[in-house]
């Protein structure tokens, strides 16, 4: 999304948010606590300015004493996922099973794998209240997902559409490919690992080679894993599919 179309909604213009940061260059941590409140990103702020996002970086860098202004925060903004999906964005849908695989189901079983109780809630809640205008709406570019939009934004929201994700993964996957994923060697390479995510995750088997009590059992355990990853990020801002096997096959 281009720097005018996301000020628009805050709603601010290219000229007052030039007129801002142009008026603070001596205090980058004004400038950066502000892109990072509102959603604009490194390659806005080159936007807005004229200059590339390579020096925008720099300006951070270098005006970055206790490692705070770290630019690389600032591309984070989407609550679901932060990297380009591609062919893998049709993975990324709302929860609809019944029974063991509901959301009200795995919610408590995930619930009871999880080491701090408080990021269940956490890991869901709408944390982008200014990005937003006050619509109760997330949008495809706040969910970081093109064929998302107009999405009630509520936790009930964001955990349908976690659930959801994380089942078509796996029905994404035959047990040759898990075993695959899940014996990758530490060594072995990130470059190597997303190609071997990328290609598992590119087409489905049919039928669908897990049962409902064996999928359920991988999701919650999946989920488990990611809400405990994630309540140590502290303040970083990533997106609640970022660090699942969809994330890291598009990162």
């Amino acid at each position: 999304m281009s720097a005018e179309t996301h000020l628009a909604k805050i709603p601010f213009t290219i000229q007052q948010a030039k007129d801002f940061i142009f008026s603070n260059t001596e205090k980058p941590e004004i400038i950066f606590q502000a892109a990072f409140d509102y959603g604009v990103t490194t390659e806005m702020l080159s936007e807005i300015t004229g200059f590339s996002t390579d020096i925008v970086r720099e300006y951070f860098a270098s005006a970055d004493i206790d490692s705070e202004l770290d630019s690389s925060l600032l591309d984070n903004t989407s609550i679901l996922v932060n990297s380009d999906l591609g062919s893998l964005e049709s993975l990324v849908a709302f929860n609809e099973r019944n029974g063991i695989l509901s959301n009200t189901a795995l919610r408590e079983e995930v619930e009871l794998k999880i080491i701090e109780p408080l990021n269940y809630e956490l890991t869901f809640d709408p944390v982008r209240p200014l990005v937003q205008p006050n619509d109760d709406i997330y949008d495809a570019e706040e969910l970081g997902v093109a064929h998302l939009t107009n999405v009630p934004a509520t936790n009930e929201s964001v955990e349908s559409l976690f659930y959801g994700s994380l089942i078509n993964l796996f029905s994404a996957l035959d047990e040759s490919e898990l075993n695959q994923i899940n014996t990758f060697p530490s060594n072995g390479g990130s470059e190597n690992f997303q190609a071997l995510l990328l290609t598992a995750l590119s087409e489905t088997p049919s039928p669908v080679v897990w049962d409902d009590e064996k999928l359920a059992d991988l999701v919650t355990n999946e989920a488990a894993s990611i809400i405990n990853k994630y309540g140590t990020h502290d303040n970083a801002v990533i997106g609640v599919l970022d660090l699942s096997f969809l994330g890291l096959a598009t990162a």
